[in-house]
Parts: C-alpha cells; sequence; structure tokens
C-alpha cells in the first residue's frame, strides 16, 4: 500500500472515531488529502509493562500541534525497536527480554492502518535491542546486547519471519569494568553500497565488518573482514552511513562522543571524535541515537544521563563535522529520536519521563526549535517514521 493511501485510511479512522463531518463546508476543516499533506506516520516502539501495551502506530500533526495513536499491536513484550519493510506493508520487532527464554523476532502484518500480528519465533540470544533487514529483504538481523552475539533471521514469501540460521558469538571485553567485562551488541547496519554487514560491539570497543551473502543459507561469513578498534571505554552503540557509504558515524554511548570513521575497500579508519558534553557539565552521561538529516548535511546526536540534550553538528564537505547547537531534550532519556521526511520537524522519544517532544528544524542552519507539541505515552524507545 502506498503510504499516501494508508496516511488518508488512518486519518478517516480517526476524524470517524471523533465524530467528523466528512461534509462540513468550514473553512477549518481539512479534508483528508489536505490533512494528509502536512501529517506524518510513524511507528513507536516501547518498554511494556502490560499486556494493553505495545507497538503504535501514531501520526503527527504539526499544523496542529498534536500527535495521535492510530493503532497498537498489544501483548508483544518490550518492542524497543521496530522496522518496517519497502512496501511498508510488513513490520518487524525485537522483543527485548533477557531471562532464561531470551528474546523473539515478531513479525506483523500492516493493512488500512492495522497491525495484524505473523508470527514470533525465538532469537536464539538474551536482549535482541536492535533488527535490520538485508538489502534483498530476505534476512532480518537482531543485536543481541545480553548475549553478545547477533541472530540470523530468514524472512518468508508471505512475510513471516522463520526460526533462526546463524548466530555469531563476539568475544572479549574492554577497559570499563561495569559495563565492559563481556561483548554488548548493539547495533546491526548494511553499507549503503557493497552490502557488507556492520556489527557495533559496546562490550569490547569494536566495529566488526562481515561479508553477507543472501543466497546462502547461512548467509554471513563468520571470519570478520576487518575489525576496527575504537577508543577504550568508548562503548560503540548506534551508527549510521553517509549517502556516499564513506563516512561512518558511531555514537559512543559510554564516553558521549561522535566519532566519524572513513571507509574505503572494506577498512574502517578513525578520522575525528567529537563530545557531546557542553562545556561545564558535570554529571552523568550515556549518548544513545544517531541521525542524518534527510539531505545528509546534518548529524544530531542525543545524549542522556543527567544531560538530556539532543546535539546538532553541521557536516563538513571532508565529512567531519562543526557543532551547531545543543538543546534540551525537554524530558528525561532520550533513548530515541527522528525527523520527518521532509526534514522539517524532529520528534524525540524520553524513555524515563514518559513523553514525546516535538521540535520544528530549520533546513538552512540545522538549528532546533522546541514546539508545543507533547505527548505522554508509557517508555517510547523507538521512532520510525514511515517513507
Amino acid at each position: 500500500m502506498k503510504v499516501k493511501n494508508l496516511i488518508n485510511a488512518c486519518l478517516l479512522m480517526i476524524f470517524m472515531a471523533c465524530g467528523t463531518a466528512s461534509n462540513d463546508n468550514k473553512t477549518e476543516n481539512k479534508t483528508n488529502e489536505e490533512a494528509s499533506s502536512s501529517a506524518h506516520l510513524f511507528l513507536l516502539g516501547t518498554y511494556t509493562n502490560s499486556p494493553d501495551q505495545g507497538i503504535h502506530l501514531m501520526t503527527f500533526h504539526p499544523n496542529e500541534g498534536k500527535i495521535q495513536t492510530i493503532s497498537t499491536a498489544a501483548a508483544v513484550e518490550n518492542p524497543s525497536f521496530v522496522i518496517a519493510n519497502k512496501a511498508q506493508d510488513l513490520v518487524y520487532a525485537v522483543e527485548e527480554n533477557g531471562g532464561k527464554e531470551g528474546g523473539k523476532i515478531t513479525s506483523f502484518s500492516l493493512i488500512n492502518g492495522k497491525l495484524q500480528k505473523l508470527n514470533s519465533v525465538k532469537a536464539s540470544a538474551k536482549s535482541p535491542c536492535y533488527i535490520t533487514l538485508d538489502p534483498s529483504e530476505s534476512f532480518a538481523v537482531t543485536a543481541n546486547y545480553s548475549s553478545g552475539d547477533f541472530s540470523v533471521i530468514p524472512i518468508a514469501e508471505n512475510g513471516e519471519v522463520k526460526p533462526v540460521t546463524q548466530v555469531i558469538a563476539h568475544t572479549g571485553s574492554s577497559v570499563v569494568t561495569n559495563r565492559q567485562k563481556e561483548p554488548h551488541v548493539h547495533a546491526a547496519i548494511f553499507h549503503p553500497i557493497d552490502g557488507n554487514l556492520f556489527i557495533a560491539d559496546l562490550g569490547t570497543d569494536e566495529v566488526v565488518v562481515y561479508e553477507f551473502d543472501n543466497s546462502l543459507e547461512k548467509p554471513v561469513n563468520p571470519e570478520p573482514i576487518y575489525r576496527l578498534k575504537v577508543a577504550p571505554g568508548a562503548g560503540p552503540r548506534h551508527m549510521v552511513f553517509n549517502s556516499k557509504g564513506d563516512k561512518l558515524y558511531l555514537i559512543h554511548e559510554i564516553s558521549a562522543e561522535i566519532g566519524v570513521y572513513s571507509y574505503d575497500q572494506g577498512e574502517l579508519k578513525h578520522q575525528a571524535t567529537h563530545s557531546l558534553i557542553a562545556e561545564g557539565f558535570e554529571g552523568k552521561v550515556g549518548a544513545a541515537e544517531v541521525r542524518l538529516s534527510p539531505d545528509g548535511k546534518f548529524l544530531y546526536a542525543s545524549n542522556r544521563g543527567e544531560a538530556n540534550e539532543i546535539i546538532a553538528f553541521k557536516i563538513k564537505e571532508n565529512g567531519d563535522l562543526t557543532h551547531v547547537q545543543t538543546v534540551s531534550s525537554m524530558g528525561k532519556a532520550p533513548r530515541n529520536f527522528n525527523i520527518t521526511n521532509d526534514g522539517k520537524y524532529l520528534l524525540a522519544g524520553n524513555q524515563d519521563s514518559n513523553t514525546i517532544l516535538s521540535f520544528e528544524r530549520n533546513l538552512d542552519s540545522g538549528e532546533l526549535k522546541p514546539m508545543d507539541t507533547k505527548f505522554e505515552i508509557h517508555k517510547p524507545v523507538y521512532i520510525n517514521f514511515l517513507p
């Protein structure tokens, strides 16, 4: 289903529920078509405490200053990372559990504004906290924090997830003894050009590069192409490539930094590191998310702990960064944030204050301006705008 039609269908559901008269000719009432042009559809992943919580399909209406819930896929435990396929009719989520049974990967259909569960499989690992699809959408890969490994899950033709075919374990440790006694795999992304798989390991201070061949039943070559050792105690978390694929931007969670790395012929090299901590700040930190603006001109990062800030950088011609602005996330623990596809707005999910806040984004300067929009919801931890 085209996203425009999906938004229209979702908006129609909202209007019907609110008793909106579609034939009202008053100037303040918009048609579905007019409303859809300014509405932004997104999936929200959460941590859950009760069966009625789960994954939410939501809309952000910047012109009206509203965030609304369209539907909820309930009875999903800790769906902390949620993605959709290219066609926007399938959704995949981790169920982040670290107990004896470990975590799960769950698939859903997305039709007419409704999330319908297809099936679940065990991740064969503990605390899956990140999920991505390979470029062919034949496999999903999860990063498993507590067990220090990553899992490969085939995708069936009907969109369901099949049992795990590979689990690749990391070994090692690093210098921060209370966080890095063992591996903690925190992210998995595919290179936009060569299709190699990049794994960020907070526990071992590494980014590990693997060959990935989607024609094989076990697509990952377990022998890495390359291992990048970042600064001891940095704690690699999330990462993103630029569109050319020659620059990798890596959040260092423990040291609250953003690292810039060049990439060429399978090898990563350190270019620069920039602190996310404001001058004179003293307190706990914990860098979390990194995003590029849709035009690739700006980078944004979040810092939790006692800072609770979003930091903006301008990307220079050589790929390095220049600090633009540091603003409050307007809440506690901005674990995740995302930018609307038109680049005009940023939504920040504050996990510990149970709020989503909106910011207007200057397309030229990259600066953020807080808006009045505030939405309360239980532990928002991942925002995924649907293109």
